[in-house]
C-alpha cells in the first residue's frame, strides 16, 4: 500500500501530455517519492539561507540524499564523491555568485529523459542526467574529466536498469516468473517430436530452465522476423547476418517473446526449436539415410504444428556440390513444408554465403529475408554495462565507464571487420584476462588501448613520446629519402598530425592526397618513405594499379563478387592501418572512380557481398602522370608552381580526365616538380648511400665519390622518365661489380671499395 498508494500517487496527466504544454503543469506531482524528498529538500536549504533555488541546490541536495544511485554513478565514471561535494559546499557559501539557470528547462529536460526511457515518473537518474546537462558546475567537472552527458545518462539508465530487474524477480506472481517454472504456462496442444528431440536444442525449455537476459537493441529486426513468422503463407524466415552481430540472441530474445506471450498471437506459446543438421548426418550411414530422417523430422515438425524451427547456417545445407562432410542438400525434403502455415522456418545465414548460395537456390523465393545489422554504439555499451558485474565477479577487477566507453569507441574505429557486439565482449574478456595477471585493482581506458594496440598493431591511446617525436618531425624523417618536393611532404606530415591528435572534423580517412606530376620524380617514392616511417614498414602498401580497370566490368573485380574474391578487399579487411597507393588513377573507369567518391568521403565503400569495408585508418595517395606535358612545358618557361597547379587542374577538368567532385574529395592535390641537376644528385647520393649501407654490415665500406653519383645520374636520368632508371643503372654498373668481387673474394671484410669512373671496375684499399 506504501508502495502503490503514498510513493506513487495517481497522475493528473502523462508525461507526453504534459511536455506538450508543461507551462500548465505543476512539475512537483511528476517527482517519484526520492526525487520529491530530494527537491524538497533543497527547497527547505533556499529557505533557510534565503538564497535562490538554482541547479547547484539541487545537486546539492541529491549528493547529501542516501542514494546508492549517486556513488553507484560516481565510482563508475572515476570521479570523487566528497571531492565534488566540496567544490559544490564552497560554491554553495556564496550562493549569488553560482551561475543561476533556467529551472523551468532543467525540469522539462528531466521529463523528457524520463519519457524516453518509458518512466510515467520522474525518478532520480532522470534528475541527475538533466543536471549534467544544465548544472554549469556539475557541467564544467564533466569537462574536466573528459565525460559528457551521454555518459551520465548511461550510468543512471544501467543503475535503475538493475534496480528494475532485482524488483521484477520478488514479483513471483507475475506470468514471466511463474512461466520460468512451469506454472500457469499455457498447455502446448501438439502431436510428439520423438526425433526432432534427438537432433534439437528447445530454447523455449532452456529460457524456462535458465532464463534469458533481456535482450539490447535489434527490436526492429525481432518485429520484422514476427511479423513475416505470423503469415499465412510463406511463414518463413532468412536471418542474413555476419558471425557476431547478434544472430543467436535475437533467437533467444524471440523464444523468451513467444514463452511468455508478448509476441503476435499466431506465435504466442510456441516453440522455438533449432535442429542440428550436422549431428544428424553424423549420426547417419550415409546421406539417403539422412534424407528420411529429415523427412522424418520435418513431418514431426509439420504435424506438431506448434513448432517454429531454427536452421543455423543454411548454406551449408541447400544448393548443389553438397559433398564435404556434415553437409547436405535439403532443397527437395524442404521445399513441400514451405508453403504451408503450419511449418515455420527461421533460418541463418551470412552476407557472403548469401549472395555465393542462398540466393540463388531453388527455396530462396520461400522465405522473408531479415537482414541483422550490428547494435549502435550506444546499444553496445548498454550491453557491456548488463555483463559487467558478471565480469567483475570471475576476474576480481572494477570495471571503469571509461573503460567499456574506451573500449567500444576504439573497437568501432580500429576494428572494423568485426561486429558488435561480439567483438565488444571478446574483446573485454581478453582486456580482462590481461589485466588479472597485474595488481591493477581497476580497469582504465589504457588498458583497452594497449591490447586493441597489440591486435591492430594501430596506435591507439595516448601517444607515446617515440610517436610524439615521428609527427612532429615527419617532415625531416621523409625528406631523408625525398629530395625536394617540399609542399607534398608538408601536407602529408599535416594531414597525419590531425589525424592522430583527433582534431580533424574530416570524416574519411586519415589523409587522402593526388599526385600529380611526371613518371620518375617521387610520388611513388614519397608513398614508400611514408608507409615506412609512419605504418612502420614499407611492406604496409596495398597497391592498386587501375590501368588493369578501365572497363566497366572491373568493377566485379576491385570488389568481388559470387564468383571472385577482391584482392584489394581482402588486403584491406586483413590490413586496416596501411597506406593504399592508387597507381595511374587516370585510367581507370568512371564507374571505379565513382566507388572511390564515397570511400574519400566517408572511409567505407560497400563490397560485392555486401560487407562494409573500412577506410579510416588508412592514408589514401593517388597518383597520376595527366597533363605532365604542361608541367614540363610550364617549368621550362620558369612558371610559379601555383600557376602550374591552376593550369594542370583547368586542362584535367576539359579534358574530363576528373571531375571536380572526384579532385574537391582529396586533402591536397600536389603537383610534383621536374627535378633539377642537384636534385638528381641528392637522389643518386640517397640511393648509393642505401647500398653503402648494406656493404657495411658485410664489414666492407664503400667510398662514394662526386664522379659516381654524377655518372649514375648521367646514364639513370630521362625527361620523360625522370629519376626511375637510376636505380637500374646503380644495380647494373654497381652492384653487378660488387656481387661479382664478392663471390671471387676479391671483396674482403675490412677494406674499402671505390668505384671507378667511367669503366665501373673496382679499386680495391
Amino acid at each position: 500500500f506504501f508502495d502503490i498508494k503514498l510513493k506513487k500517487p495517481p497522475l493528473p496527466s502523462t508525461i507526453k501530455e504534459v511536455l506538450l504544454s508543461p507551462e500548465n503543469f505543476n512539475f512537483a506531482s511528476f517527482l517519484d517519492f526520492k526525487a520529491a524528498v530530494a527537491v524538497k529538500k533543497a527547497e527547505n536549504f533556499c529557505k533557510l539561507h534565503q538564497a535562490p533555488m538554482n541547479t547547484a541546490i539541487i545537486f546539492y541536495s541529491l549528493l547529501y540524499e542516501n542514494l546508492p544511485l549517486i556513488p553507484f554513478v560516481f565510482s563508475r565514471l572515476l570521479l570523487n564523491k566528497s571531492d565534488i561535494k566540496e567544490i559544490l559546499r564552497k560554491g554553495l557559501e556564496k550562493p549569488l555568485r553560482i551561475e543561476d539557470t533556467n529551472l523551468n528547462d532543467f525540469f522539462i529536460d528531466s521529463l523528457k529523459n524520463a519519457d524516453k526511457r518509458g518512466y510515467e515518473i520522474i525518478s532520480c537518474g532522470n534528475l541527475l542526467t538533466s543536471l549534467s546537462k544544465n548544472d554549469p558546475l556539475f557541467k564544467s567537472i564533466l569537462v574536466e574529466a573528459d565525460l559528457k552527458t551521454e555518459d551520465v545518462e548511461n550510468l543512471t539508465w544501467w543503475w535503475e536498469n538493475n534496480e528494475r530487474r532485482l524488483v521484477e524477480r520478488k514479483k513471483f506472481w507475475e506470468y514471466k516468473n511463474l512461466a520460468r517454472i512451469g506454472s500457469m504456462a499455457k498447455e502446448w496442444s501438439s502431436g510428439y517430436t520423438i526425433n526432432l528431440d534427438q537432433y534439437s536444442t528447445d530454447w523455449t525449455d532452456i529460457i524456462k530452465q535458465k532464463g534469458f537476459e533481456d535482450i539490447i537493441g535489434h527490436q526492429k529486426e525481432i518485429e520484422q522476423i514476427e511479423r513475416s513468422l505470423a503469415r499465412g503463407e510463406y511463414s518463413n524466415v532468412l536471418m542474413i547476418g555476419d558471425p557476431g552481430s547478434g544472430r543467436g540472441a535475437i533467437i533467444q530474445a524471440l523464444a523468451q517473446r513467444i514463452l511468455f506471450g508478448e509476441s503476435l498471437p499466431e506465435l504466442n506459446y510456441k516453440r522455438v526449436v533449432e535442429l542440428n543438421l550436422p549431428l544428424l548426418i553424423s549420426r547417419c550411414q550415409g546421406k539417403d539415410n539422412a534424407g528420411r530422417i529429415l523427412e522424418t523430422v520435418f513431418h514431426e515438425a509439420f504435424s506438431a504444428s506448434n513448432i517454429i524451427l531454427v536452421i543455423q547456417d543454411l548454406h551449408n545445407f541447400v544448393g548443389g556440390n553438397k559433398t564435404e562432410p556434415g553437409t547436405i542438400d535439403i532443397s527437395g525434403i524442404i521445399a513441400n513444408y514451405l508453403q504451408t502455415p503450419r511449418f515455420k522456418i527461421l533460418a541463418v545465414t551470412n552476407f557472403a554465403e548469401f549472395h555465393r548460395i542462398v540466393d540463388t537456390s531453388s527455396i530462396a523465393p520461400f522465405f522473408e529475408k531479415v537482414e541483422i545489422s550490428q547494435i549502435s554504439l550506444n546499444e553496445t555499451i548498454m550491453l557491456l554495462e548488463l555483463f559487467t558485474p558478471g565480469w567483475e565477479a570471475k576476474y576480481k577487477k572494477f570495471i571503469s565507464y571509461p573503460a567499456i566507453k574506451e573500449l567500444i569507441t576504439k573497437a568501432d574505429r580500429y576494428m572494423p571487420a568485426l561486429p558488435f557486439p561480439k567483438k565488444a565482449t571478446d574483446l573485454m574478456e581478453e582486456v580482462l584476462i590481461s589485466v588479472s595477471q597485474s595488481k591493477e585493482k581497476i580497469l582504465l581506458p589504457e588498458h583497452v588501448a594497449k591490447i586493441i594496440s597489440e591486435k591492430t598493431e594501430i596506435p591507439v591511446g595516448q601517444l607515446s613520446n617515440q610517436e610524439k617525436q615521428v609527427l612532429l618531425n615527419l617532415e625531416d624523417l621523409l625528406h631523408q629519402r625525398i629530395i625536394n618536393q617540399e609542399e607534398a611532404i608538408k601536407e602529408v606530415a599535416s594531414s597525419l598530425r590531425r589525424a592522430r591528435s583527433d582534431i580533424s572534423i574530416r570524416k574519411g580517412p586519415m589523409g587522402a592526397f593526388l599526385f600529380l606530376g611526371p613518371t620518375g620524380v617521387g610520388k611513388t617514392e614519397t608513398a614508400k618513405a611514408l608507409a615506412a616511417t609512419y605504418f612502420g614498414d614499407e611492406e604496409r602498401i596495398i597497391r592498386l594499379d587501375l590501368s588493369e580497370y578501365q572497363n566497366p566490368k572491373d568493377i566485379d573485380r576491385l570488389i568481388g563478387s559470387n564468383q571472385e574474391q577482391s584482392f584489394f578487399v581482402n588486403q584491406v579487411r586483413e590490413t586496416p592501418f596501411a597506406l593504399v597507393l592508387l597507381d595511374e588513377i587516370e585510367k581507370a573507369n568512371s564507374n571505379i572512380l565513382n566507388l572511390f567518391l564515397r570511400i574519400l568521403d566517408e572511409g567505407f565503400m560497400t563490397d560485392g557481398l555486401g560487407r562494409k569495408i573500412s577506410f579510416l585508418n588508412t592514408v589514401i595517395i593517388a597518383t597520376s602522370n595527366a597533363g605532365y606535358e604542361i608541367i614540363l612545358d610550364a617549368i621550362n618557361k620558369n612558371t610559379a608552381m601555383p600557376e602550374i597547379k591552376k593550369h594542370l587542374l583547368d586542362y584535367v577538368f576539359e579534358k574530363g580526365i576528373f571531375r571536380p567532385e572526384f579532385i574537391n574529395r582529396f586533402d591536397a592535390v600536389v603537383v610534383y616538380k621536374s627535378l633539377t641537376e642537384d636534385n638528381l644528385l641528392g637522389i643518386s647520393n640517397l640511393l648509393l648511400q642505401k647500398l653503402k649501407k648494406n656493404l657495411i654490415e658485410k664489414g666492407i665500406e664503400l667510398v662514394i665519390t662526386d664522379l659516381l653519383k654524377e655518372e649514375v645520374v648521367k646514364l639513370g636520368y630521362d625527361p620523360i622518365f625522370g629519376a626511375r632508371q637510376m636505380r637500374r643503372v646503380i644495380q647494373d654498373k654497381v652492384e653487378n661489380v660488387l656481387a661479382s668481387g664478392l663471390l671471387s673474394g676479391e671483396l674482403k671484410r675490412g677494406v674499402k671499395v671505390e668505384i671507378q669512373i667511367p669503366d665501373f671496375k673496382m679499386k680495391i684499399n
